[in-house]
């Protein structure tokens, strides 16, 4: 099989927690019998400047990640994912310069919410993503799709700020999830999209499926790809 690649370093924190995913889930995916029945991965992290908070750099990091992504081309990935929500609005730049297929991170995660049947969805991520229908676009068409107050996802955004650079507070998962709790209870929501990957750091695991992890949904998405493929 050829290798599953990730463009990552946006921030590191977050491609390597999805390596971490991908091992810990291949042993739910595929038989293992030694570490020569795990899949090869590629991991690229890439120190792009900051587009969580501005789009004025948006254009120079889609042209060093179109860059980058060459290299999967080198090492024979037959499938690949951006570890970063926000990154996915040039996804369809980044896919027309590379032969290697993409996996989306929100349309695998608008799949994941059709298949639970979920009607009312919030959606916490960063003020790009908030601000784009990343998320709008690939709900299927009974969804309403919540986004939090300007106060909560500034809030949201602090907390993602300190995560990216390496230094959150002991405190931020619990101001995580009383956030969550909030806007849950207040939005009558049934479920709750990460859509940062940084947020499932700073969350912490859970057994409440409802809180969706957008990590944990593409490293399952690279898997099966990879195993259906061969790729």
């Amino acid at each position: 099989m050829s290798a599953i690649g990730i463009i990552g370093g946006m921030g590191p924190q977050a491609s390597a927690q999805l390596l971490d995913l991908l091992v810990r889930k291949t042993l739910a995916h595929m038989p293992v019998k030694d570490d020569s029945d795990f899949p090869e991965i590629v991991l690229i992290s890439i120190p792009v400047p900051n587009f969580v908070e501005s789009k004025t750099n948006m254009e120079k990091a889609k042209r060093i990640v179109i860059d980058r992504t060459r290299l999967l081309e080198q090492a024979h990935c037959g499938v690949a994912g951006i570890a970063c929500n926000t990154a996915h609005l040039f996804l369809p730049d980044v896919q027309r310069a590379t032969t290697v297929p993409f996996l989306s991170m929100p349309k695998l995660v608008g799949e994941h919410i059709a298949e639970h049947g979920w009607r009312r969805v919030g959606l916490l991520a960063t003020p790009n993503t908030l601000g784009s229908r990343l998320y709008d676009d690939v709900m299927p068409g009974d969804v309403e799709l919540i986004r939090p107050s300007h106060d909560v996802a500034e809030s949201v955004e602090t907390l993602i700020l300190r995560m990216l650079s390496g230094k959150p507070l002991p405190s931020d998962r619990a101001t995580l999830h009383a956030i969550a709790r909030r806007f849950r209870a207040q939005q009558k929501l049934e479920a709750i999209i990460l859509g940062c990957t940084e947020l499932p750091l700073i969350f912490g695991e859970t057994d409440d499926t409802t809180i969706i992890d957008t990590l944990a949904i593409l490293a399952d998405g690279l898997l099966t790809h990879h195993m259906r493929t061969g790729t």
